[in-house]
């Protein structure tokens, strides 16, 4: 059966002519000789004269050439003959070709076809498939409408320049330009105006070639440009081909060309989209097609155990509406399985990988392409969708992690789709503590306690489709830790001797320090005494310091039994000052966290975040004053958070204590602290003169008695806390 075809993959142009051109007699007897078989490509129809619409060349038209290698003739240079030719033993080279190929002229296509080694055995009938190309490249042109244009020209059309030689492409021709292959070709619009003026000027474009290969069609669709000339508004390049009547069995069984696959397996992640798509090549329109599935994922099992023809209106219905895919239709000359969509919703199980296997046959030129063929391996049709568990990590931030608060970070989706996975995922977090499984799901991305918790160990996990998708995580909350002697009781008095010098006695002194006894190294808290029990020269004359510590305990507590007692003190700063003598000079008494060597060095190594400090005070202002609470958290020498508290400066004595807040502003607030500053001023004041204080008034210290001293504002410190309300 004979089916005439203008759209095919592989056209096969199978000519048997038999005409004697010449004998040659063997020693054995038997006719050695070719048939030779023309075979062509597909062709696409246009609208200006391209191979197909010419027409295929008359058999008597086409030339053969055989020549045996070696010889210095061929064996046959003629017209395309109706007969076996005869020829020796041997290896040749063999060529068909139609046209002249000329350097450039209008509709005059060149196919040719060929092949060499061709071994011929004695006594063999050798059949020989020339594939006929069209060998010449081809150009034309697209005009737009001319009712502007013949304003101004009279005539005009496109020149095409090959090697000196032209040819005309005019609008109301369909006649195509041909020139040789691999030639550099130019452009030109030409016309002749009204005023009797000759134009013409180069057509350009970027992606306009100067050369074309064989069998290329250049299609140059133009415009009218802004000054009513033409300009090239697109660039165009098809592949050309002749065409035949062929019987349809001749052609190839159809192939499937996978688009996504590697050795017909697919991998990918759950929610995940990759390209899954079967190309079913055919060489005539699709007769049937056929699907077996072996679904592992329950979604479609349903599907599995029986086979489904595209030609069973039944079986099409219920395999699109299954799986959300749309199959070909019969007759489709072009046709393709798209199992995308698939892909998509596939699912794990629990997080298992899953297979599902589709298996694919194509009837197409009256055959199938599980077809089996003598001598050629028959590939599987059988694709595999691989769905693998996605990858996801959730995580949670040392800084995102309080006393008792913490923030979990949104998921990272590494495999997958990150926007599907998030729309059905849970946080999930539990105490970490053997046995313990009892998980609960987090709200905002956020855990919170309404009490600091007893364990501060907990884990975290995601959770999607109800299935544990990423490793568990540990979170370590911080601890509410307080300052140590927070509540002030703990105090030391050290004894000290300044050597009179010869006459004079040696002078006992006393100094306090915030902390027991013996932990000196082990206290965070100091002050600046040292600074305020010094002497001078001056004038030539040792001035003894007052000896007094402008920072000590007292008995006036808030709770306990001891408070701090901090003075702003007429000596310090190298000078000395007595009752009966003042030499100039005062400083502010200070207790603060660090330690004093010739000068404030303040923080200690710290690890958690307050959200504020607390205390208890009880103030006697000189005259009118303030005191001043100074806090910070640092990272290194970067400063996270900080706080001050001054009160309005008052006059009047406070007849009790009372509580003040200080409150830790945070800069960074995900940033983890390494240190904390706490600093206690008896005043606010930074520049002091002899009016700040009263001289030579009467201090009376626990144990040690009384002193006197130069004394400005008085401020009483108890019960320090730490507040943490993250």
């Amino acid at each position: 059966m004979m089916r005439r075809m203008h759209k095919f993959y592989y056209c096969i142009l199978s000519l048997f002519l038999f005409a004697a051109c010449q004998e040659e007699t063997l020693m054995d007897g038997k006719t050695t000789g070719f048939q030779i078989s023309l075979q062509d490509g597909e062709v696409t129809v246009e609208t200006k004269s391209t191979p197909v619409e010419l027409g295929k060349p008359a058999v008597d038209k086409f030339k053969l050439k055989i020549v045996k290698d070696g010889a210095s003739d061929p064996l046959y240079d003629g017209i395309y003959t109706a007969q076996t030719i005869p020829a020796s033993a041997g290896t040749y080279t063999i060529s068909a070709s139609y046209g002249e190929n000329p350097v450039l002229a209008l509709d005059a296509p060149y196919y040719l076809g060929d092949t060499s080694n061709v071994v011929i055995k004695d006594g063999e009938k050798k059949s020989v498939i020339l594939s006929c190309k069209v060998a010449n490249a081809l150009a034309s042109a697209y005009f737009p409408a001319d009712t502007e244009l013949m304003k101004i020209f009279s005539s005009y059309y496109v020149k095409v320049l090959v090697e000196g030689r032209s040819c005309n492409l005019t609008p109301d021709s369909k006649k195509s330009a041909y020139f040789q292959a691999g030639k550099e070709v130019s452009f030109y619009f030409e016309g002749k105006k009204r005023n009797g003026e000759d134009f013409s000027e180069k057509l350009q474009c970027k992606d306009l070639p100067l050369t074309l290969q064989a069998g290329e069609h250049l299609k140059l669709t133009l415009k009218l440009s802004d000054d009513l000339l033409l300009d090239i508004a697109k660039v165009e390049i098809k592949k050309e081909t002749i065409t035949s009547d062929i019987p349809m069995d001749w052609l190839p069984k159809p192939k499937i060309e996978a688009e996504g696959f590697e050795n017909n397996i697919l991998s990918f992640a759950e929610t995940e989209t990759k390209t899954a798509k079967l190309s079913l090549n055919t060489a005539s329109p699709l007769q049937d097609l056929k699907l077996k599935f072996t679904f592992n994922d329950p979604q479609f099992s349903n599907l599995n155990d029986k086979e489904y023809l595209l030609s069973v209106p039944e079986d099409k219905k219920e395999v699109e509406k299954t799986l959300g895919v749309v199959l070909p239709e019969i007759g489709a000359e072009k046709a393709s399985l798209d199992l995308t969509p698939i892909v998509v919703k596939l699912q794990t199980d629990a997080g298992a990988t899953v297979e599902n296997k589709i298996e694919v046959d194509v009837r197409a030129n009256n055959r199938w392409s599980s077809e089996e063929i003598s001598g050629q391996e028959n590939p599987s049709r059988v694709y595999t969708l691989r769905c693998n568990k996605p990858e996801m990590v959730v995580s949670v931030q040392p800084g995102n992690i309080w006393t008792k608060e913490f923030t979990v970070d949104e998921l990272t989706v590494t495999t997958g789709d990150p926007e599907v996975i998030k729309s059905k995922l849970k946080y999930q977090y539990k105490e970490k503590s053997e046995g313990d499984d009892s998980w609960k799901e987090i709200q905002d991305m956020k855990v919170l306690f309404s009490e600091h918790p007893q364990n501060r160990s907990y884990q975290v996990r995601a959770v999607y489709r109800d299935v544990v998708m990423t490793d568990v995580v540990d979170v370590e909350l911080e601890n509410p830790v307080q300052l140590p002697n927070s509540d002030m009781e703990e105090w030391s008095i050290e004894e000290k001797k300044k050597s009179g010098g010869w006459p004079f006695k040696d002078k006992t002194y006393y100094t306090f320090h915030p902390y027991s006894e013996g932990n000196a190294s082990a206290s965070w808290w100091d002050t600046n005494n040292d600074k305020a029990q010094g002497g001078t020269y001056a004038i030539g004359i040792w001035y003894e310091g007052c000896f007094a510590s402008c920072v000590s305990y007292t008995t006036d507590v808030h709770g306990g039994s001891k408070a701090a007692l901090l003075y702003l003190s007429g000596c310090g700063d190298g000078y000395a000052n007595t009752s009966g003598t003042y030499v100039g000079g005062a400083m502010v008494g200070s207790l603060f966290i660090g330690s004093y060597d010739s000068n404030i060095v303040q923080g200690h190594d710290f690890e958690s975040r307050p959200t504020s400090l607390s205390f208890w005070y009880k103030y006697k202002p000189f005259k009118s004053d303030a005191f001043k609470v100074v806090v910070s958290l640092k990272n290194e020498d970067k400063e996270i958070a900080s706080g001050t508290y001054v009160p309005e400066v008052y006059s009047v004595e406070d007849e009790t204590y009372k509580q003040a807040i200080v409150n830790f502003d945070y800069i960074e607030e995900n940033v983890k602290p390494t240190m904390i500053c706490v600093q206690f001023l008896a005043s606010d004041k930074t520049s002091l003169t002899e009016n700040d204080f009263e001289k030579g008034t009467t201090i009376q210290y626990p144990v040690v008695g009384n002193w006197t001293v130069h004394m400005g504002s008085i401020l009483k410190i108890d019960d320090l806390s730490l507040n943490y309300d993250k």
